[in-house]
């Protein structure tokens, strides 16, 4: 069965109205407590599908869609049986965002010297550097002085493009690109952020959603991504081609 669509268009109408990508996430995690796991994997679903389609409200749902904090904050147990509802559903693109692979390549960082100064001074440095001092701050280890970096109004789209695409990258500054609603609306970061095998693999396969056949394409073609990413993006070219 479907979700209801006033769900979905009250789900759209709240997420909407937060400019926060965190507190989407977390109002996205309320809405689901709500569900029993075989609802909820439904309503999963149909955001998941939504977005592929190139819904734009969908995406904002698919945006919202944080699965280490629905598994924090309803428990493994309900998102295990939510996992058990997509696969007897048969949802293949939600159970492999379910399925939280790891990513093709995880850093381990050590601090940079401009970590040991206070995190509050930090965080109002990046509000109010510009240029070269501004991009040196991209080595930053703690998220939320990449948050006050991706808010500085100086900040362009080629800076941006620099911070998707460091290698190594640590999961949680990835993740603050992907909340970052001015930015992650940008087709060029969602690619730089998906090409960029340290960025965790429920973020791609979350992206792939989101990209044109050719770079689909080139996703499929990519030894340096995580197997799940490559073969959803392959599915995706299939389904692309005519019957």
């Amino acid at each position: 069965m479907a979700p209801e669509k006033n769900l979905l268009q009250q789900l759209i109408a709240s997420l909407g109205a937060v400019p926060d990508g965190g507190m989407r996430s977390n109002l996205l995690v309320e809405k689901v407590r709500e569900l029993t796991p075989s609802r909820a994997a439904e309503l999963l679903q149909a955001i998941v599908l939504g977005a592929s389609r190139d819904k734009g409200d969908y995406c904002l749902l698919l945006d919202a869609l944080n699965v280490p904090l629905l598994a924090a904050r309803l428990g493994n147990p309900f998102m295990s049986e939510v996992y058990t509802a997509a696969q007897d559903g048969g949802f293949d693109e939600l159970v492999s965002i379910l399925s939280r692979p790891e990513a093709s390549r995880c850093a381990e960082q050590e601090p940079e010297p401009q970590d040991e100064l206070p995190s509050g001074v930090r965080i109002s440095r990046a509000k109010q550097l510009r240029g070269p001092q501004l991009v040196r701050m991209f080595a930053d280890t703690d998220p939320r002085v990449i948050r006050a970096v991706l808010q500085n109004p100086s900040l362009t789209e080629a800076d941006v493009l620099k911070l998707c695409s460091r290698r190594p990258a640590l999961a949680a500054v990835q993740r603050e690109i992907m909340n970052s609603r001015k930015w992650i609306a940008r087709y060029s970061v969602k690619k730089a952020l998906i090409f960029n095998p340290y960025t965790p693999t429920e973020l791609g396969l979350k992206l792939v959603h989101f990209l044109m056949l050719q770079d689909l394409r080139l996703v499929a073609d990519s030894l340096d991504l995580h197997p799940a990413i490559r073969e959803l993006a392959r599915q995706k070219v299939r389904d692309s081609e005519p019957a």
